[in-house]
């Protein structure tokens, strides 16, 4: 029992909290969720693994609550697992609607991660499955849901390049062995998956969604979010923490290239990032000179270097820090950032320090706050 002195700074410091401590909002994907932070395989009694969270752990340790503390504010996170530019883009517009922040900062996700609406014609095609019988608990997101605004719950279903690729793989296995038990999980049948109703539609968004214009949405959504911020009045930083940024001078260097080259030209030379590899030439020379009618080289040029050369942008390589792509290149030097991650890729517990370090550092040199 708490004395009764104890008992005032308890609700002294819950009042202060609730009324005048400065909050800083942050938002992102599962990273800043801080996912795998806590996490552990757990047995139900009725037999079946699932995944446990520890979530006091996890808001303890993540990079939000590290820099809150460095800035003596409150951590308000609403970040979700899975989620997508697009819906941190939302999320934090409609969080500013109802709510007041001293200062923010947004974490960019990977570019081809889309959001499709949950309407009433999604929730008839949904699925059920013997893991997952009820749309509410797989709306609400489980461990990867958001905590700090409005629930779990959305009015938009999150998707990725990683999630897409199963569906389709899933497609794949039913059309060929329709009803049977699947050869890579001997007690999974076929057709237990929530989308096998809506497969085509959800691929139709994956499809048009291609890889300039996802960039393109990127650097509009930093700026959108720029802008939303200075409408409020809310001092920010907005990092690059997938190599969103990096992915940007890649395909702004070939959009450069297709613009100072004739047709015919462009059309025999090999290209990464903006068209696929296997296009055919009759096609790719459509596609390129509609890229030069477009303007698109000038719009992505503006885009880019408007965002480059912002005050409040970080493009520092944060990925490097827990990357396996770091950790295994064989270049001297080229492996040094690398500090740790979790089994399934996160950010481990140092990664999140040092993140927060980072970040603290650069609101101090760039006098954001």
């Amino acid at each position: 029992m708490l004395l009764v002195e104890e008992q005032y700074d308890s609700v002294s410091t819950k009042y202060y909290k609730d009324k005048f401590m400065p909050r800083l909002l942050t938002n992102g994907c599962s990273i800043t969720l801080g996912a795998e932070l806590g996490e552990k395989k757990v047995t139900h009694r009725s037999g079946f693994e699932y995944q446990d969270c520890d979530t006091v752990y996890r808001h303890n340790n993540r990079w939000s609550t590290k820099l809150a503390m460095k800035l003596d504010m409150e951590p308000i996170n609403i970040a979700r697992g899975g989620g997508s530019n697009w819906r941190i883009w939302r999320n934090t517009q409609d969080y500013l609607l109802e709510n007041q922040v001293e200062f923010a900062v947004i974490q960019m996700t990977e570019p081809s991660r889309f959001q499709i609406p949950i309407s009433y014609d999604f929730v008839s095609k949904w699925n059920p499955t013997s893991t997952v019988s009820e749309f509410s608990d797989w709306a609400a997101g489980g461990i990867y849901g958001s905590e700090d605004f409005g629930g779990q719950y959305e009015e938009y279903s999150h998707w990725n390049w990683g999630e897409q690729h199963q569906l389709q793989s899933f497609m794949n296995d039913r059309k060929a062995n329709p009803g049977q038990l699947s050869d890579w999980d001997g007690d999974a049948v076929l057709d237990e998956n929530h989308y096998v109703n809506m497969a085509d539609e959800i691929t139709g968004y994956f499809l048009i969604n291609d890889q300039i214009h996802s960039y393109f949405d990127y650097l509009r959504h930093m700026l959108y979010l720029h802008n939303l911020f200075e409408s409020h009045r809310v001092p920010h930083l907005i990092v690059d923490m997938l190599e969103g940024f990096t992915m940007c001078q890649y395909i702004l260097d070939e959009l450069e290239q297709v613009e100072a080259m004739s047709l015919d030209a462009s059309v025999d030379k090999f290209f990464n990032y903006i068209i696929p590899q296997d296009a055919d030439s009759k096609t790719k020379r459509i596609w390129f000179d509609y890229i030069k009618k477009s303007k698109m080289q000038s719009k992505f040029s503006n885009l880019f270097r408007q965002v480059a050369s912002a005050k409040w942008f970080d493009g520092h390589p944060y990925r490097n820090y827990f990357s396996k792509i770091t950790r295994d290149c064989p270049r001297e030097g080229m492996n040094d950032m690398y500090v740790g991650e979790m089994p399934n890729g996160h950010p481990d517990e140092v990664c999140h320090t040092i993140f927060a370090e980072r970040m603290f550092s650069e609101i101090k040199r760039r006098n954001l706050l």
